[in-house]
């Protein structure tokens, strides 16, 4: 048997606990992804569930550059990457399987006619979404590629600013897009270009900042900085909460994105936070399946309950029952799945997660 050295071992008991807390991050972001898309409390909770997708985003690119760093080739980070692409298509591929007949309803591709229906198709793949919130996982394919190979010719630096000039026409094209105003021609353009690439805060565009944050993330030691990351994100969170208001009470249209100049630290600090945390979780895994299902699956689940409520007329005040039904049903439905995933014959259904 070989041994470990007393600090190797403790080197990756320390990452182990770092990917647990990044699992539990994750699990707990998925929860409030649920509440966004539900209204809960709708207004009251803006500036913190609007931080769920940045920081699943980071939490992702957390766990991708982790494993990229332990390549110690070009080849074999190449390698990982194609990996990684292949799971994330075929999540998308069961998934839009499943929901296509939802996503016919929702889009009304069939009613195009066969060429514009089959353009628009491709056109909401590559840049937006097929069966609802799907951009995600394009955009986390496309992060992925472009940070990796932007990160073999410049700095680290040199890639957040990158990042943070494809994130300025996310804010243009949602909660800042006040400033076109004074821009006729700026605005003209970007109405042009969003009937091909359809807006940019809800594609790769913003994934790229996010990605390179989570790549940041995992290149370093956060041991003992608790205390300091905490208080960091909390004056960053306190920056989003008057962002917000701000933006609120002068009249501007609040969009339903998650755009705001705050939100990068904000998430990013919320981040570091828990992976400072001493977490060792055994069910971590399987909290990193149900928040991945729970993220494809829910916004159906969604539907059908909102489509049950306005039938039967249940009053639901500030939202908080259709959260709750859509979450428990959303989170049964993945327990099944990953249960379902042990049995041979419905070992496809690990595609689900």
């Amino acid at each position: 048997m070989i041994s470990l050295s007393g600090e190797k071992a403790d080197i990756m008991i320390s990452q182990r606990k770092n990917l647990d807390a990044a699992d539990v991050l994750k699990f707990v972001l998925s929860i409030t992804i649920v509440a966004t898309h539900t209204s809960l409390f709708e207004g009251y909770l803006t500036p913190l569930v609007r931080l769920a997708v940045p920081a699943f985003f980071m939490i992702s690119g957390y766990f991708f550059f982790s494993r990229i760093n332990s390549c110690d080739t070009k080849e074999k980070q190449t390698s990982y990457l194609k990996k990684s692409v292949a799971h994330n298509l075929k999540l998308y591929l069961f998934w839009f399987i499943v929901l296509f007949p939802l996503t016919l309803y929702v889009r009304g591709y069939h009613t195009m006619g066969v060429l514009s229906g089959v353009l628009h198709l491709i056109r909401d793949f590559l840049f937006g979404s097929t069966f609802q919130s799907s951009w995600y996982i394009i955009a986390l394919i496309t992060g992925f590629t472009i940070v990796l190979f932007l990160s073999r010719k410049m700095s680290q630096t040199a890639l957040v600013i990158i990042g943070v000039i494809f994130y300025i026409p996310s804010l243009l094209s949602s909660n800042y897009e006040f400033l076109l105003d004074s821009f006729e021609g700026l605005r003209a353009i970007g109405d042009s270009l969003s009937h091909i690439f359809l807006l940019p805060c809800r594609n790769f565009s913003v994934s790229i900042l996010y990605i390179a944050m989570g790549k940041y993330l995992a290149e370093k030691n956060y041991e003992g900085k608790t205390k300091r990351y905490t208080i960091t994100f909390l004056l960053s969170f306190a920056a989003l909460v008057v962002e917000y208001l701000a933006l609120r009470y002068s009249g501007v249209k609040i969009e339903d994105t998650d755009c705001f100049i705050a939100v990068p630290f904000a998430a990013y600090y919320l981040c570091k936070v828990f992976l400072t945390l001493d977490i060792s979780c055994k069910h971590a895994i399987v909290m990193r399946k149900i928040s991945t299902i729970s993220y494809c699956a829910h916004m159906a689940v969604f539907m059908v309950v909102g489509k049950a409520f306005k039938i039967f007329e249940i009053p639901d005040w500030q939202n908080i029952l259709h959260f709750a039904i859509t979450l428990l049903l959303t989170h049964i439905v993945s327990l099944v799945l990953i249960k379902l995933t042990d049995y041979k014959v419905f070992s496809f259904l690990k595609y689900s997660h």
